[in-house]
């Protein structure tokens, strides 16, 4: 697997600073101009695409990820940077409101002048994702999102892409000083306890992640159960059942076999739109299909703790379940990908097991007798 260099974690007193001088620059940047905020994020995306070669081979060093993939992610996340600029040249994002004073106002009293605009909440603490090493990372959506609203940002970096996240920080962090930001609007944190920590920290106004359901409901309750509940926007995963009926069984079973291996296998089943669970109605001969088909070639995950937890993740679904692909190869390094089969009865009984997410490229086939099972 790949070997990811080691960065010390953050410790408390400079958790302690770096949240501290988070707070003082998130009231400086909150009173810029839109335009202002617009220009230093396209000097971030044009310092990344400048840099694009050395990022490139940096994350493919610590993530298993192809040149193809990673140069096509990068992309996105400069993308996503510009439009959040376009955004803010555009202006309709702060959704105005103007109720001018009306002396004839017909309820006894004339009505004052009414106005509202959204405004910043302070400093964010984004949680980077592992497999979007740079559209969900340290300059990725979330960031560019918290920068666009006029809010200081705090990355807690990936363990999966640490001199990724430190090389993508830095040029972050020059992007903006050259683009007058104050010091202080941008910086990154290591260490899964420094997250935990600057989460609860009363000066951190919102949170964001992207990840496991596990991971992303822990750090939900730590938000919610600070004297001052806080924002915590998650995107977490999901096992993203797909219900097929017996008309489309009738009109293309092929073509949906065809399209299921290629969406979960996608990536090497490390997307959390990968559909893991497939119900089919069990006079169906998509199982047949899918026993017969010729699945792609294994792929390394990204980094050792994934393929520790998919090996887990597997083990715990062949419990309860039956091997539908016969392959050989299904725990190895890398691990092919795998089908598995059970029925709705035998899912209902074990429904832990058999509906959590399995991060990697697994899927689960489910045999069900009539539709109303599936409600």
């Amino acid at each position: 697997m790949n070997s990811n260099q080691s960065i010390e974690t953050t410790n408390e007193s400079e958790l302690d600073r770096i949240t501290s001088s988070s707070e003082s620059a998130s009231r400086i940047w909150a009173a810029t101009d839109r335009h202002t905020r617009a220009a230093a994020l396209e000097a971030i995306a044009n310092a990344l695409d400048a840099d694009a070669d050395a990022l490139v081979l940096v994350a493919g060093q610590e993530t298993n990820l192809t040149e193809a993939r990673l140069r096509s992610e990068l992309k996105r996340t400069s993308f996503q940077l510009r439009l959040f600029a376009e955004v803010l040249h555009e202006g309709s994002y702060l959704d105005v409101r103007i109720d001018h004073a009306d002396s004839d106002w017909p309820m006894g009293a004339p009505r004052p002048d009414l106005r509202r605009i959204l405004q910043p909440l302070g400093p964010v603490l984004v949680f980077a994702a592992s497999n979007f090493p740079s559209a969900f990372s340290v300059a990725g959506g979330d960031t560019a999102s918290a920068l666009a609203a006029g809010c200081s940002v705090i990355v807690k970096a990936h363990s999966g892409h640490p001199a990724l996240s430190a090389k993508v920080s830095g040029l972050v962090q020059d992007a903006l000083a050259r683009a007058g930001a104050p010091s202080g609007i941008f910086q990154t944190i290591f260490g899964t306890e420094s997250g935990r920590a600057v989460l609860t920290d009363s000066r951190i106004k919102a949170g964001s992640f992207t990840g496991s359901i596990q991971g992303g409901r822990a750090l939900f309750n730590l938000a919610q159960s600070r004297p001052e509940p806080i924002p915590f926007y998650g995107e977490l995963g999901s096992s993203n059942p797909v219900f097929v009926t017996q008309a489309a069984v009738e009109n293309r079973s092929e073509q949906i076999v065809a399209e299921f291996i290629a969406s979960f296998t996608l990536g090497a089943g490390q997307f959390c739109t990968k559909p893991g669970i497939l119900l089919v109605p069990d006079s169906s001969d998509i199982p047949e299909l899918l026993a017969q088909s010729t699945l792609p070639p294994a792929a390394r995950l990204l980094n050792d703790r994934i393929h520790t937890g998919y090996l887990a993740s597997l083990a715990d679904v062949s419990s309860a379940a039956e091997w539908l692909n016969a392959s050989t190869e299904r725990h190895a390094e890398p691990p092919a990908p795998s089908l598995l089969i059970t029925s709705v009865e035998t899912v209902l009984s074990n429904v832990k097991d058999l509906t959590a997410e399995v991060f990697g490229p697994a899927a689960l086939v489910v045999r069900y007798q009539h539709e109303e099972q599936l409600i």
